[in-house]
């Protein structure tokens, strides 16, 4: 278990969100990573636009939970081939986005090509050791 997380906070999740009890390993690593503070936005000002990323195992993933889409090679193979309807980072952004545990990061438009970059990065990063 993560630092900051305790078994009640777990719990009170797994309770909260008993509807998605039935993805198993994936309920959990969505439950561990919210707890853990691992969704972001980055909101970008005066624009509004957003960029989110979720922690995964390998390192961030860039997703667009309007799409709904995600960077990790489960999205690309079990999703988009219908074997699975989500991975774990879209459910790991939509429990921490009904709780309000979303980390919200604000920076100056001039930022965001600057941000995107780094993000992007990581992306290729986690791409390479996958």
């Amino acid at each position: 278990m993560m630092i900051g997380m305790t078994n009640e906070d777990k719990e009170k999740l797994k309770r909260q969100f008993n509807e998605f009890s039935g993805l198993g390993g994936k309920f959990d690593r969505a439950i561990d990573t919210v707890l853990a503070g691992g969704v972001k936005e980055s909101h970008f000002l005066p624009s509004g636009r957003k960029l989110v990323t979720v922690v995964g195992n390998l390192g961030d993933e860039f997703i667009d939970p309007e799409k709904p889409y995600c960077s990790c090679s489960h999205f690309f193979f079990r999703v988009l081939s219908g074997k699975d309807k989500l991975c774990y980072h879209l459910l790991s952004y939509k429990i921490a986005s009904l709780t309000g545990r979303v980390a919200i990061t604000r920076f100056a438009d001039e930022e965001y090509g600057t941000v995107l970059k780094a993000i992007i990065g990581d992306v290729f990063s986690v791409l390479n050791r996958s």
